[in-house]
């Protein structure tokens, strides 16, 4: 079963942002919650809510999204090492497998969703959480979290490929870059390496490569908030531990 890990103190007589709060309530990210309040999803003691910047007392104030009341969760979080084929979404309008799919049965009622996304193609280390501002911090740029992939490549990249994508590519008006790029002996037939981005765009390697004319064959992250995905097989998935929940949240700037 699940077990509970609390959120920081959300006191009655101190006042929070909405959309902090909501996030506390396992809405969603920030970003998500105020495009909720923008669309008027949201109402605070009973009436509608659609401009930023609202604060509202935790145990005092009566929030509801879409009629419904919402109250701050205990704190989950699970990683798990997500196989190709599968999608980084919490359902899918044409039936394929999500990541929300590989959990245990007793998981399958939370309201949990993936942090960030790794396209169907890629595999690897995706955290699935219900504290929207810990998974805003683990995927927001300004939190530098770092993360670490294994990136299998057609050929070599030579000298001027990868300085390009340390340097920084630009693609569709989006800067691209690696923090290192470091080559992994192996007996395969396809070039290893190890790429480490400071923040995660959209396809951000696969975009990053496709600038530079390096063709990819395989992406897998192995590494992401000091949590290594070695230990866990393709589709297995593990709640993390107290001390482990605590570095987690320590490395965002949460505790």
């Amino acid at each position: 079963m699940p077990s509970d890990y609390g959120k920081p103190n959300l006191k009655s007589d101190s006042s929070i942002r909405l959309n902090k709060y909501l996030a506390s309530c396992g809405v969603g990210s920030r970003r998500a919650c105020d495009r909720l309040i923008a669309d008027g999803r949201v109402t605070l003691d009973g009436k509608p809510v659609t401009s930023m910047g609202v604060t509202v007392f935790p145990l005092k104030s009566r929030v509801q999204v879409d009629g419904r009341d919402v109250h701050p969760e205990s704190t989950r979080v699970l990683m798990v090492h997500k196989p190709r084929n599968v999608i980084c979404t919490v359902s899918d309008p044409e039936e394929r497998k999500t990541v929300l799919d590989l959990l245990p049965e007793t998981w399958q009622d939370l309201r949990l969703y993936p942090v960030g996304r790794l396209d169907r193609n890629s595999e690897g280390l995706i955290l699935v959480t219900n504290d929207g501002e810990l998974a805003n911090r683990l995927t927001h740029p300004r939190y530098h979290v770092e993360k670490e992939y294994l990136v299998w490549l057609r050929d070599e990249l030579d000298a001027d490929q990868g300085e390009a994508m340390l340097d920084g590519v630009k693609d569709d008006g989006e800067r691209l870059s690696a923090l290192a790029i470091t080559p992994i002996p192996t007996q395969g037939r396809y070039h290893c390496y190890s790429m480490i981005l400071g923040e995660g765009r959209n396809r951000h390697i696969r975009r990053m490569c496709e600038v530079v004319d390096a063709s990819v064959v395989r992406i897998k992250r192995i590494r992401m908030a000091g949590l290594d995905i070695q230990e866990l097989e393709p589709g297995e998935c593990r709640e993390l531990a107290g001390r482990e929940l605590s570095n987690v949240r320590r490395a965002v700037g949460l505790q």
